[in-house]
């Protein structure tokens, strides 16, 4: 295991248990800030095709999310995994059934049914473990959402994450990983591309 990865795993070790004490009650109110600092977003608001995750364990949750989009009329793509690769699919019908989720590979709830592959996004919705102030991010490890970043047509990316899994410090990166755009919290909308700009 090289030093960055090491290091990694030491960082995803320690949010994911911070994480994991969540209790659902927590879960539950946070998420529902987080989405609604989402949902009012310009890049929310304007987008037409959503990618969206489905959260597994403590992730936050993103049902408001993916409601809201259908009842807007946006097209709502959810992910699953193919020959070791994510792919966005759009949602097979106007409503969004939970009864209608499998458990995918690495348990991740996947679509039973599917639409059309989609191959642009113009708003990506990112899960992850730990975030920085530069949009770095540590996920599983896996890095299906990275390939997927350097590799799809996607407009802009936007982390989900409670407060206190975005870190006061630089995560250490590779060069495989992808930077996100923004990150949603429960305290607020992170916009690192906005940061990053000279004044």
């Amino acid at each position: 295991m090289t030093n960055i990865a090491a290091e990694k795993s030491r960082i995803r070790k320690s949010l994911l248990e911070r994480r994991n004490k969540l209790s659902s009650s927590e879960i539950y109110e946070k998420s529902q800030f987080i989405q609604l600092h989402v949902l009012n977003s310009q890049q929310f608001l304007r987008s037409d095709i959503v990618g969206v995750y489905l959260p597994i364990g403590t992730e936050v949750r993103t049902e408001e999310i993916i409601r809201n989009a259908i009842s807007t009329g946006k097209k709502v793509a959810l992910p699953k995994i193919e020959s070791e690769k994510i792919k966005f699919y759009q949602l097979y019908d106007k409503i969004f059934n939970e009864e209608e989720l499998v458990l995918g590979k690495l348990g991740v709830k996947e679509p039973l049914k599917i639409g059309k592959r989609v191959n642009r996004i113009d708003l990506l919705i990112v899960p992850g473990i730990g975030f920085d102030n530069q949009g770095s991010r540590i996920g599983y490890g896996r890095g299906y959402f990275d390939e997927y970043l350097r590799t799809a047509k996607v407009s802009f990316s936007l982390g989900l994450g409670y407060e206190f899994q975005l870190v006061p410090y630089n995560l250490p990166r590779t060069p495989l990983d992808r930077a996100i755009d923004a990150l949603s919290t429960e305290t607020g909308f992170v916009d690192f591309k906005f940061k990053s700009k000279p004044s």
